[in-house]
């Protein structure tokens, strides 16, 4: 019965095409929580140092402008949190994160502008081009190790 199923080739999604077009910068309203309602592990250590997110209690987020904490676990007992960061403290570190994902980007759009600055296409390949190094790879990849292996050097670049 199983043998019955017919076989398909892969498809490949390529991911790394995706990951070149766009650069990430987060919509949150909060970042100091994610708008998850709990500040984010590596802020609460700025504070508490040795914060262990798997034995201690979630740390409310409570920055003013941050309205998670109360409508995700609002129903659920304060004495089950955290609530020691007051509004102030929630409100440095909201603007902390911000500032590091505004570097993050910063870097990147650097990175990539340098990038495309030393490259020898001026250019980005067009979809057809990709399609047609894609399909190049694959015949290539296609070749038996042996038969790569015989190939002289001479040979390759005509």
């Amino acid at each position: 019965m199983i043998n019955d199923l017919p076989q398909f080739d892969r498809l490949p999604l390529n991911p790394q095409l995706e990951e070149e077009k766009e650069i990430f910068y987060p919509k949150w309203n909060c970042f100091c929580c994610q708008d998850s309602g709990f500040i984010q592990h590596h802020l609460v250590r700025k504070i508490i140092p040795d914060y262990n997110y798997n034995r201690d209690k979630n740390v409310a987020c409570q920055n003013p402008s941050c309205k998670s904490f109360h409508e995700k676990w609002g129903n659920i007992h304060l004495e089950n949190f955290d609530t020691r960061f007051l509004p102030a403290i929630c409100q440095k570190l909201d603007l902390f994160s911000r500032e590091n994902w505004r570097n993050t980007v910063k870097i990147q759009i650097d990175t990539r502008s340098l990038s495309q600055k030393m490259s020898i296409r001026k250019v980005d390949r067009t979809e057809n081009e990709n399609k047609e190094v894609q399909e190049r790879k694959r015949e290539i990849e296609a070749i038996p190790h042996e038969q790569c292996m015989s190939i002289r050097v001479g040979e390759v670049g005509e």
